[in-house]
């Protein structure tokens, strides 16, 4: 009976992380080697058939291959928040300064995903490597030509497939692949045991892993199944090329043969310059009876697995990463001030003193210092945060939280703030509108500084708000980083 260790979301979340590493270290050779070798099939009619089915399959195989490793690598980052989020509830529901540490999400979270879905590339086996035969006998490739049926020579490299019959099956037979669904299923089971009913986010969790169990389990048998196909393409096209060498040399003495990945080559000489009817027609025949051997080989092989699907790896690699905000109060028992207290104002006149402009207070500063509070307070930002002072004469955005990390506030606007059409939308085109792509632009160029980036919706329309939001949602590496208010 196999034993199922208790999993933690922590220690589920490092086993996916370490399954999605695992699986690119196998994976990445694989990939070199498939770009390495298109055209491998060759280019004549009767591979057609095979090929297709081979690129398929091996495009198929690439898409699932990226797609689990990027549907693991960000489930971790699921099963992280996780861990947090519990962590994060337990420090909200207790109070005074005895509570324990703050919990903090790790470092680099969320995760880059790797292989972007744009760059994935396909896998093209057939094309023209050559015309299978050459000779400068005279007539004796078309007296070969003339045997085999549609009168093409095979011109299939054989190195070409013997190494991507090799890389495909070290990829299959790798750890990794073999294992990497079992492993899914006892972190699956491991989260059943330890957590039971007791968490309601389990079953979907549970499901989701279940999910990447059954997609692994179809990359190793597709990966395996097409492996195996090539190997038994790769192998007698060998063979056949041997077979002409030595049949043509018991017939025709003295000529030189010799056998390249994709042609076989025969050179007259002194002795042989050219052949007698009866001797080219039996050469050709020697010639042509292992191509006919080959392709009859060829037309039937087949692959006993079918194209594997993506199935739900989008899905799981879709899922919004949801942070449970911590309230407002440090570690030290600071709690941010109720709104119409005194403390209250004494903190926005603290936080409205604008750097920038001598420490003036204007409305724009005292907008900020609202908004950095009621982020405060909400747990976005831990407390007490401050206004941020230049640092080497730059500007470092208007806050500075508890952590040492800097803030910056964008306040978007598609809707008149004074005036006669104070209230009203902007027309499309005016200055300074909102614009997603710009404010997209803006808070990369922010978090590439180091500075997070808070969003204040006050001056946009509902319409708006609502796009802000769907950005920010279409970006979960900004999880933790862009925050709306």
């Amino acid at each position: 009976m196999v034993s199922v260790w208790p999993q933690s979301y922590e220690t589920a979340a490092k086993e996916c992380y370490a399954l999605a590493k695992e699986y690119q270290t196998v994976y990445n050779p694989l990939q070199g080697v498939l770009l390495d070798v298109s055209a491998m099939a060759g280019g004549y009619q009767a591979v057609k058939s095979w090929s297709k089915s081979y690129d398929q399959r091996a495009s198929a195989l690439v898409l699932v291959a990226t797609g689990l490793v990027r549907a693991l690598q960000h489930f971790g980052d699921i099963l992280t928040a996780a861990e947090y989020n519990w962590k994060a509830g337990e420090y909200n529901a207790n109070e005074g300064a005895n509570r324990g540490e703050r919990p903090a999400l790790p470092g680099g979270f969320p995760s880059e995903l790797p292989y972007s879905p744009d760059k994935v590339v396909g896998i093209a086996s057939s094309g023209s490597n050559s015309r299978g035969l050459e000779s400068d006998i005279p007539d004796l490739r078309d007296s070969v030509a003339a045997l085999i049926p549609g009168g093409e020579i095979p011109d299939g490299d054989t190195d070409k497939l013997a190494r991507a019959a090799t890389a495909l099956k070290t990829f299959a037979t790798s750890t990794p692949v073999e294992f990497g669904s079992y492993r899914l299923k006892q972190v699956a089971a491991g989260l059943q045991r330890n957590y039971g009913k007791e968490s309601r986010d389990i079953p979907n969790l549970v499901a989701h892993l279940e999910t990447m169990a059954t997609s692994a389990h179809d990359l190793e048998t597709a990966a395996k199944d097409i492996a195996a196909a090539t190997a038994a393409h790769s192998e007698p096209l060998s063979t056949m090329r041997t077979d002409m060498n030595n049949r043509f040399a018991a017939v025709v003495v003295g000529a030189s043969i010799v056998i390249a990945h994709s042609l076989v080559t025969i050179r007259k000489s002194r002795s042989v310059d050219q052949l007698e009817p009866d001797v080219m027609k039996i050469a050709a025949s020697a010639l042509a009876t292992p191509i006919n051997t080959f392709l009859t080989t060829l037309s039937g092989l087949t692959f006993s697995t079918a194209v594997l699907g993506v199935g739900d790896l989008p899905t799981i690699e879709g899922l919004v990463i949801v942070i449970v905000p911590i309230d407002g109060r440090g570690g030290d028992g600071y709690k941010t001030p109720a709104k119409g207290t005194a403390e209250y104002e004494k903190r926005i006149a603290e936080l409205a003193k604008d750097p920038a402009h001598g420490g003036e207070v204007t409305p724009k500063s005292r907008r900020e210092a609202e908004v950095g509070l009621e982020l405060e307070r909400r747990g976005d930002l831990k407390g007490p945060i401050e206004r941020a002072q230049f640092v080497n004469g730059k500007d470092m955005g208007e806050f500075k939280d508890a952590n040492g990390q800097y803030w910056d506030v964008k306040a978007p606007t598609d809707t008149f703030q004074q005036g006669p059409y104070a209230g009203q939308p902007m027309p499309p085109g005016t200055r300074g509108i909102y614009d997603r792509a710009q404010l997209e632009q803006k808070i990369e160029n922010e978090l590439y500084e180091g500075e997070n980036v808070i969003v204040d919706t006050n001056n946009l329309s509902a319409n708006g708000a609502a796009d802000l939001r769907a950005l920010i949602a279409s970006r979960p590496e900004w999880a933790g980083k862009v925050v709306i208010c």
